[in-house]
């Protein structure tokens, strides 16, 4: 799903995509020219691999997301805090959305009872 940053207006606007068996929602609010707020929770299955045993493993995803989305290359003297940059106009939340998929995947898994943790 694609938006423009201009249609992002102060009062916000309602956004829900999904990637394999996660769904993405929430809202954009515009909160300068070059900047949006997204506010948003992923849920549902992600499916990955125990790393100890390497069986596959159903994970339930309930996470909120908070960021920042600029138009643009991000430049502040303000402590770092999470944000995407996108260029031509555009936000793109399966972008978005695939990204935070990925960064669940890389944490550690384990099948329990079976492997547990030592």
């Amino acid at each position: 799903m694609k938006l423009l940053f201009k249609k992002i207006s102060h009062l916000g606007v309602d956004f829900e995509t999904s990637y394999e068996a996660i769904k993405f929602y929430g809202k954009l609010k515009r909160k300068s020219y070059n900047l949006v707020q997204c506010s948003g929770k992923l849920e549902g299955i992600l499916t990955c691999q125990c790393d100890k045993c390497g069986e596959d493993i159903s994970i339930h995803v309930d996470e909120k997301i908070d960021l920042l989305v600029s138009n643009g290359i991000y430049k502040s003297n303000k402590e770092l805090i999470e944000v995407i940059e996108f260029f031509e106009e555009i936000i793109d939340l399966d972008t978005i959305l695939r990204s935070e998929v990925e960064t669940l995947k890389s944490d550690y898994y384990y099948c329990i009872p079976k492997c547990g943790v030592d």
